[in-house]
């Protein structure tokens, strides 16, 4: 089952800020630049779209506010968090984002900008999703990939 067979419109991811500029720096410093122009939302019409919502916050703002709220929440770390190199990208942002408030702001806005020319300049390389019509990178696209492994379960 894909995103289209569910009835589904928009797909709505929980990744925080912290988490897309992580990714940001993984995707450069791997040399996969490609996947940079698949940051910035998908804002067309004729298909499911994916929307981060949390996309402008601090991870450690959510985490407080649901504290704060008594929203339960998943409070244990991932046993693999201080494994590879998203911990050291991790612990290299935040210690920036101390030195220089609002740092993380400022680039994931450059993020947003770089990833609309990077997304632009590769569209030759895009595919449409078997399942639901977004375009990807392979047959079928995250969102449809994630639903069927659901399905499984």
């Amino acid at each position: 089952f894909g995103s289209k067979d569910l009835g589904v419109d928009v797909i709505a991811t929980g990744h925080n800020l912290d988490d897309v500029l992580q990714t940001f720096v993984i995707n450069v410093l791997s040399g996969d630049t490609n996947k940079i122009g698949w940051m910035d939302p998908d804002t067309s019409s004729n298909k499911t779209r994916r929307i981060i919502p949390f996309c402008e916050i601090y991870e450690n703002e959510i985490v407080f506010y649901a504290f704060v709220n008594e929203i339960p929440f998943q409070s244990e770390q991932c046993p693999h968090m201080n494994e590879g190199i998203r911990t050291e990208i991790r612990e290299f942002l935040n210690s920036l984002e101390i030195k220089h408030s609002g740092i993380k702001n400022n680039m994931y806005k450059s993020i947003m900008r770089i990833s609309t020319l990077v997304k632009d300049s590769n569209y030759k390389q895009r595919k449409i999703c078997s399942k639901c019509g977004s375009e990807c990178t392979g047959n079928i696209c995250s969102v449809c990939s994630m639903l069927v492994n659901l399905k499984r379960d």
